[in-house]
């Protein structure tokens, strides 16, 4: 497989199979190649230092789209001592600050793929998500901000007071909503959605659920990279284990792949938060080996790395009734840390309920990270409804 088709399907046939869509999503991808800067395009000072990754190997800003959207880097944090625990065991990666329009984790992933949407002159955007998806959320603000049409392709998840909060954000930021039940029917609207676009002009740029393929997954190699650099400067002690929610699965396997590559021995433990596919060791692991292969290819600079079974792990006990379902453990950890961080019941609730629980079985010498990935920015609300398919008003007023 060449790089380019990496970073435009990220594994794609697997998740074809998984979400049960045939050859839809394959299709999308195949339509929607991830381009490439020019090996001249000038290295810009900004890069170098928002970017740990570019700053330890600058060749590689001049082969991959990358655009700030941020406050990148983000600080790290003490939090042992607001949960009761020993000060400095805990530690807080504050990565709900990348942006004061609209953070969060997906931020990361959005710095690449709307650079690559620019690079390629599209003029629009398709995404796919659960109806209070914070990908979602992040595409539409962000997207509307560099001057793209948003398109949001909606499937259901359990409604939640964040969920309204985020359906409202929506119509705030301007997307066009569509309703399709499930995750299957949303990628069958959205190659439709996407012929449609190209027929009126509108030049469709289509992104994955959750926003991970081979290309948005460096954003999370840049934030490993980040990590190392801040343990190096003093700034956070360098931790043994790293606490990170595991939903689609680009934001785990940036980092694994990036710790190793900084010859970092952090051992990464994702949360499962989903009941679907591709929360699953297997897919992380080729996920992270694929990204890093790809950018040994692009700088030979880069050391060559083997992504082992032993780098990292994946909880499953977490997870609950499913996709956004709340638990008591989940609901829980986020009121325990509440007056120091944001957190939702979805992620980062469920996963720092694992890193709790954890710390509190470990030696009081072993440093653990949590990887806050949720949004804490406040961002606008629409005051109404007035845009949304009937099919969720209908499901607002249960």
């Amino acid at each position: 497989m060449s790089r380019r088709v990496f970073l435009a399907t990220g594994g794609i046939v697997l998740g074809v199979l998984a979400a049960g869509s045939g050859g839809v999503g394959y299709m999308l991808h195949k339509l929607n190649r991830i381009g490439r800067r020019s090996n001249d395009f000038p290295t810009t000072e900004d890069m170098l230092s928002r970017s740990a990754l570019f700053r330890s190997y600058p060749d590689l800003a001049r082969h991959i789209p990358w655009i700030s959207l941020g406050d990148i880097p983000t600080p790290v944090e003490e939090l042992g001592s607001a949960v009761g625990m020993t000060k400095g065991k805990l530690w807080v990666k504050r990565d709900d600050l990348t942006s004061p329009v609209y953070g969060g984790n997906k931020v990361r992933k959005l710095e690449y793929l709307l650079a690559d949407a620019a690079l390629r002159g599209r003029k629009s955007l398709i995404t796919i998500g659960g109806l209070g998806s914070n990908h979602a959320l992040a595409t539409a603000v962000h997207g509307y901000q560099k001057g793209f049409e948003v398109h949001l392709c909606l499937f259901d998840q359990p409604f939640s007071k964040y969920v309204r909060r985020n359906l409202a954000g929506f119509l705030a930021a301007g997307a066009k909503i569509h309703y399709c039940y499930n995750l299957k029917e949303a990628y069958k609207y959205a190659r439709k959605l996407f012929k449609d676009l190209q027929k009126q002009d509108k030049s469709p740029y289509f992104i994955l659920s959750g926003g991970t393929c081979g290309l948005s997954n460096v954003g999370h190699v840049n934030a490993a990279m980040e990590v190392a650099r801040q343990v190096k400067d003093g700034l956070l002690p360098a931790p043994e284990k790293l606490f990170v929610a595991a939903g689609t699965c680009g934001t785990i396997s940036g980092l694994i792949a990036g710790l190793k590559i900084a010859g970092m021995s952090t051992r990464v433990v994702g949360v499962k938060v989903v009941d679907s596919f591709p929360a699953y060791p297997y897919i992380i692991r080729y996920y992270a080996q694929k990204v890093a292969d790809y950018l040994r290819k692009s700088d030979r600079n880069i050391p060559k790395v083997k992504i082992e079974k032993s780098d990292f792990e994946l909880l499953t006990e977490y997870l609950g009734g499913g996709y956004g379902v709340i638990t008591d453990e989940g609901k829980s950890a986020v009121n325990r840390v509440s007056e120091k961080i944001s957190l939702e019941t979805t992620y980062t609730g469920k996963t720092l309920a694992a890193c709790l629980d954890y710390c509190e079985k470990t030696s009081a010498e072993e440093k653990i990270l949590f990887w806050n990935s949720y949004n804490s920015a406040e961002f606008e609300q629409s005051l109404n409804y007035d845009g949304l398919p009937e099919e969720i008003i209908q499901k607002l007023s249960l």
